[in-house]
């Protein structure tokens, strides 16, 4: 199975103290490899990256790097920042962006001790304006930058549809795909984004069934979604919601796990990393947190288990 990495800041208690004693405890889970951390947030402020170099379990060596906050933040202020945007001007943000990120990943590894970072995820922003173009020129720019060793990936995010609210609005996966073949890089889909964009757990399915056909699915994290309002948001909200049960209106459950990690089984190569990040109940308890990533890892393992075993059958 691959590497297994829990997007621990959805999940976050208040309060450095309880922080620590989070990520202590999930460090003495050995299923997990590694997480997600977002930029920005502590590792975008120096005192932040001293923090979590010490605080982050020494053996955690799968940990990956979103900028999804960021761009949002910067998209909701200009509806032209992107890596894939077609105005020059707010693709040179999203790069310069993306430069503080380099920056921010190498003073983390030095203040590590080690490389303990395996992968950059970046986004195809703006908002319902994102130019596969555009998006081939950024990477190709961002490919000559020193990333410490990380490897950059594709995060898929959902695609503008007409007539639909989006989330976010972005590339749709089938240009994305093709960006990463071109690039040579990697692409991780989002269940709850894929299914944001198309309103049934059926499109998470297709979209890793597409990248993983395509060999290129690099990633599969596992946050729920649904139709109802919830403590989480409105409907159809990205709001990494639990999987059912501990959420009942998320459309995240066993069965649409296991349909999932069957689709990404199609690939010939194995996945580099696979995960779960999803948010919780404001007043749950640090094992209540840990319980419901748990949720998700043991559905992913018995849904990889039947995989490898039907396959050896094969």
């Amino acid at each position: 199975m691959p590497s297994f990495v829990v997007g621990a800041y959805a999940s976050l208690p208040q309060g450095r103290e309880a922080q620590e004693d989070y990520y202590n405890l999930l460090g003495r889970q050995p299923w997990i490899a590694g997480t997600e951390l977002p930029f920005p947030g502590d590792f975008a402020e120096t005192a932040g990256r001293i923090w979590m170099a010490g605080i982050l379990p020494a053996h955690w060596r799968g940990n990956t790097i979103t900028v999804i906050p960021g761009t949002m933040q910067h998209v909701w202020k200009d509806p032209n920042f992107g890596l894939a945007s077609p105005n020059e001007d707010g693709r040179a943000a999203a790069l310069a962006m993306l430069k503080k990120v380099r920056n921010a990943l190498a003073d983390f590894t030095q203040w590590r001790g080690s490389q303990d970072v395996r992968f950059v995820e970046v986004h195809s922003a703006p908002t319902a304006a994102a130019s596969k173009d555009a998006m081939a020129a950024s990477l190709e720019e961002l490919m000559q930058l020193d990333w410490s060793e990380a490897s950059l990936v594709i995060e898929h995010c959902d695609k503008y549809v007409e007539g639909q609210k989006p989330e976010k609005g972005f590339l749709p996966i089938e240009d994305e795909i093709e960006l990463c073949r071109e690039a040579g890089i990697g692409l991780t889909v989002n269940w709850g984004r894929s299914v944001v964009e198309g309103r049934t757990a059926a499109t998470a399915v297709d979209h890793v069934r597409k990248a993983a056909q395509a060999g290129v699915l690099s990633g599969l994290m596992f946050s729920g979604a649904g139709p109802e309002e919830t403590q989480y948001g409105y409907g159809w909200i990205d709001g990494h919601l639990p999987m059912s049960p501990d959420e009942p209106t998320s459309l995240m459950d066993a069965a649409a796990i296991a349909d999932t990690v069957r689709a990404a089984g199609e690939q010939e190569t194995p996945l580099d990393y696979m995960g779960a990040k999803v948010c919780v109940p404001k007043n749950a308890t640090l094992e209540e947190r840990l319980s419901y990533l748990e949720h998700i890892y043991d559905a992913v393992a018995d849904a990889t288990a039947e995989t490898s075993a039907k396959a050896g059958d094969a």
